[in-house]
């Protein structure tokens, strides 16, 4: 822990300065203090001209030494490979690079465009703040997240996934610690209990088929059982930090457990009284997972996606309309490179972002009337008309050094792909 809060004063320090990089006359680029704070960094003065070509060069070597540590995920922390990242000087240049890209690339919108800033999207409650989503909505968006969310084919599912990738990431390891082969072997038994559990009819309790084995069926077991394991596996983690998140999902995937850590895993059952327990189960969970629950999240990420990774993006929004019921978000992302094998997969992890946002936005106004048809969120509030719209607008893009501009449709949204380039400063602005 300890290590790991060094690591991001240092990274606070080096974005900070990289957001202020001033040219001069020998080609080298100095850097003077960054903004004491986060608001007074929203309202500095706009970069001179001369800045964007030193912040360019600075991009251009920034790119060249993180050559191959992007990973689909878009975790900051991988390289293409899929190995984690421990050099603590290539993870600040990774944040500096994507500081230094977000202010660049202000200077190609105009000024009513809100500031982007990096968000992790880890939870419930930070999908809504950057939605402007209200407290008393916020019921509505669990309400209406649970039922969907937390059946058993979609809770193994997350469980195995969480494994699946953890797994991965220890195998990937340069030397891994005595700890860290504990958890794989946890990791490995968990993953066959886990597998016991599955059948053809997606169920808490497996019903009796047709025709009965010969030999006696296997001794029932319960979910304390997984309980267990991870509670054991959340301990072994804690000794590398480069599996930090990995644990962090440990934890959050425990906090369910605790809720059906009672519940049998049996096939000597009648299929009415499965459904029955289902149920049950159901219930228990959807009242046991409140709003800011990582589990439900983690969840949703599994229910909408198929994976249980944070997605991490360049987010603002701006609010318009009648009492700022409009909410237009932009979402980034900044690539190091520029070829095509980059492009689809920062649009793939934007589609993901933009599928969370659409999400909740709907499921936050789900008791105010359907969503419309092309699904881009528009709500209707009964009896006040069409004044009383609720308006959400998404808008992907994403920027990159060398990539050939243009608009890549995927999954029924429109990313915008811009290039870098210091002939479009400071007199070209992209209007989006």
């Amino acid at each position: 822990m300890e290590c790991r809060g060094k690591l991001k004063h240092v990274l606070v320090l080096r974005t900070n300065a990289a957001i202020r990089v001033l040219a001069c006359g020998d080609r080298r680029i100095h850097f003077v203090p960054g903004p004491a704070s986060e608001g007074e960094e929203d309202h500095a003065p706009p970069p001179s001209r001369r800045w964007y070509p030193a912040a360019y060069a600075r991009l251009v070597r920034l790119a060249g030494s993180q050559r191959g540590v992007e990973r689909g995920d878009g975790s900051p922390r991988h390289t293409a490979t899929g190995s984690i990242v421990a050099d603590a000087h290539v993870i600040a240049r990774m944040g500096e690079f994507d500081a230094l890209a977000a202010r660049f690339a202000a200077g190609q919108r105009p000024p009513p465009q809100p500031p982007l800033k990096v968000t992790s999207l880890s939870s419930l409650t930070r999908v809504c703040d950057l939605l402007g989503v209200s407290a008393q909505r916020r019921k509505s968006v669990r309400l209406t997240i649970c039922p969907q969310v937390t059946q058993h084919h979609v809770w193994r599912g997350a469980l195995e996934e969480v494994l699946r990738d953890l797994r991965a990431d220890m195998s990937s390891l340069d030397r891994p610690c005595p700890a860290t082969y504990m958890a794989e072997q946890i990791a490995s038994t968990c993953t066959h209990f886990l597998s016991g559990t599955a059948d053809s009819s997606p169920s808490w309790m497996r019903p009796t088929p047709f025709n009965k084995p010969a030999v006696a069926p296997p001794a029932a077991k319960t979910w304390q059982e997984v309980l267990d394991m991870f509670t054991d596996l959340a301990k072994s983690l804690e000794g590398d930090p480069r599996l930090a998140g990995h644990a962090q999902k440990v934890a959050a995937m425990k906090e369910g457990l605790y809720q059906i850590r009672d519940i049998v895993v049996e096939r000597d059952i009648a299929f009415k009284e499965a459904r029955r327990r289902d149920c049950l189960v159901q219930r228990k969970l959807s009242k046991s997972l409140g709003h800011s629950s990582k589990c439900l999240y983690t969840l949703l990420l599994f229910y909408l996606h198929g994976t249980v990774r944070d997605i991490e993006v360049h987010a603002g929004k701006r609010l318009s309309g009648k009492g700022g019921k409009n909410v237009n978000v932009h979402a980034a992302k900044f690539l190091t490179n520029g070829d095509e094998s980059a492009v689809r997969s920062g649009v793939k992890q934007l589609s993901r972002a933009l599928g969370v946002f659409r999400f909740v936005w709907e499921a936050a106004h789900a008791d105010h009337g359907d969503a419309n048809d092309n699904g881009k969120g528009a709500l209707v509030k009964k009896g006040n008309g069409d004044a009383a719209k609720c308006l959400l607008k998404l808008q992907g893009h994403i920027w990159g050094l060398g990539v050939e501009e243009k608009a890549v449709t995927y999954r029924g949204d429109v990313f915008h792909v811009h290039e870098f380039s210091v002939s479009q400063h400071p007199c070209k602005i992209i209007n989006f």
